[in-house]
């Protein structure tokens, strides 16, 4: 009996001492495969790494990432996650949200305005992760390019672009442009001029127009035309400004592009308390009309005002009331208002007035649901030098949004200075929804203060020879 106890004790001794031994063994094998590390899918960037560009552009090459597993072999069909770290407002457009069957996935990468070095976070599902690189230097947008135009001056000089769409069953082309030569700031010659273009970047005189399409009768000049479509009339009509010692908005229609109206008187105010109309028609009882008082000193005075007008047909309008657009840097300028039915508000772009100043060294965007407030974001659509044209002015410029392709059309409008007076020219932008929001919406870094500081000053504009 003695015996069979000491063998069973044996027995269960034995037990423990193996269940100890496996356990010591285990934890070996784990402490060995804690040495190694672990066998986790491993994310890398094959392609778009350190590259550089312009802030507030596209990099010129995609950012690809790789995903594998420990044995090197592509991992397909895993969610990868793409931000941007640090606080910038780079725009990252995904071309794919999962791997291939490569193991690949790849992305679109818009830096924001913000100068230096911008980073890329990527991750995969399954805590993979990897990082890219990018360097923002504060060269300006590279996709501005000239726009020549045949004035009816024969200078090619001009200024205040306006853009509208037609319907096809107009003739020419889908596209019409109203700008005023103004060589050498030349007010004589300031007069609204017709362009029509299949493109949106090419420009000539419709057949049958003649230049310009109205002439200050009485004194005075023609200057900030704006012109839109009315699809209930099938009219197109032209609204300008006439300088005297008074503003006077007048109105011009024509059914063909061709034939006009006479002007009509739309409304007045003392001079420069209606500056830069900018109309809107939201039906055929609804008209709004932005326009910037500067009281009477004009661009010289110390701020200025956007009002907003409010019509039931075009013609008369009622008193004006103070809007809510205010500028980090200045006052806003000869304002240009479109409004945006596939994202339901209004933009705007404006040149930024400094006080007692009249030269304008950059564009900017707003936004508004209403029309009265406004959201002006902290960077420049554009900042003067971006092309030899606008060397040393910005100015009005005109805006579209195509929601079809997503499209965002700029055309500027600036000058640079030249032997003792200044040149005006027009450019053109192309860039993408995305960008464009990437671009305004960045914070505004001391660097980029410095940057813009930092461009050469051309001679002051005043009143009498800003447009």
């Amino acid at each position: 009996m003695l015996n069979q106890q000491r063998r069973s004790s044996l027995r269960s001794y034995a037990a423990r001492a193996l269940a100890l031994v496996l356990a010591s063994a285990q934890l070996l094998v784990l402490a060995c495969s804690d040495d190694v590390g672990p066998r986790r899918p491993q994310l890398s960037i094959a392609a778009g790494d350190g590259q550089s560009a312009p802030a507030g552009t596209e990099l010129p090459e995609l950012i690809v990432v790789e995903l594998h597993d420990a044995s090197e072999r592509p991992l397909a069909g895993v969610r990868i996650t793409w931000s941007a770290q640090g606080g910038t407002a780079d725009a990252i457009v995904p071309l794919s949200n999962v791997t291939d069957a490569s193991g690949e996935a790849s992305a679109r990468w818009q830096l924001d305005a913000t100068l230096g070095t911008h980073t890329l976070n990527v991750t995969a599902d399954g805590a993979a992760s990897a990082h890219a690189s990018a360097m923002a230097d504060a060269s300006g947008p590279m996709q501005v390019n000239a726009m020549p135009l045949v004035t009816y001056d024969g200078s090619g000089q001009a200024v205040h672009p306006d853009f509208v769409r037609l319907p096809a069953s107009w003739s020419g082309g889908p596209f019409r442009l109203v700008a005023t030569p103004y060589p050498g700031g030349n007010a004589n010659y300031e007069n609204p001029s017709l362009f029509t273009g299949s493109t949106g970047t090419s420009w000539t005189v419709p057949q049958d127009v003649v230049n310009p399409l109205e002439r200050p009768s009485g004194g005075g000049y023609l200057s900030d035309p704006d012109v839109l479509y009315d699809p209930d009339l099938a009219e197109l009509r032209l609204y300008y400004r006439r300088v005297t010692d008074e503003n006077e908005i007048w109105m011009i229609r024509t059914a063909n592009g061709v034939a006009w109206s006479a002007p009509v008187l739309t409304v007045h105010a003392p001079n420069h308390m209606i500056v830069s109309p900018a109309i809107v028609r939201r039906s055929a009882t609804e008209w709004l009309m932005w326009s910037v008082n500067s009281g009477v000193i004009g661009c010289g005075a110390s701020s200025t005002t956007v009002e907003l007008r409010r019509s039931t047909d075009g013609v008369t309008w009622n008193a004006p009331e103070s809007t809510k657009l205010k500028d980090p840097d200045g006052s806003p300028w000869h304002i240009d208002v479109e409004w945006i039915p596939s994202r339901n508000e209004y933009w705007a772009v404006y040149p930024v007035k400094k006080p007692g100043g009249c030269t304008t060294d950059r564009l900017r965007f707003a936004t508004s649901a209403d029309g009265v407030t406004w959201t002006s974001y902290p960077s420049p659509v554009l900042v003067k030098g971006a092309s030899d044209e606008l060397r040393d002015v910005v100015y009005r410029s005109s805006i579209d949004f195509d929601a079809t392709t997503g499209v965002v059309s700029l055309w500027y409008s600036g000058a640079k200075y030249n032997q003792g007076s200044y040149d005006w020219h027009l450019a053109w932008e192309r860039t993408t929804v995305a960008a464009l929001f990437a671009r305004v919406g960045a914070p505004v870094t001391a660097a980029a203060r410095i940057a813009i500081a930092s461009l050469p000053k051309p001679p002051e504009l005043t009143t009498e020879t800003a447009p």
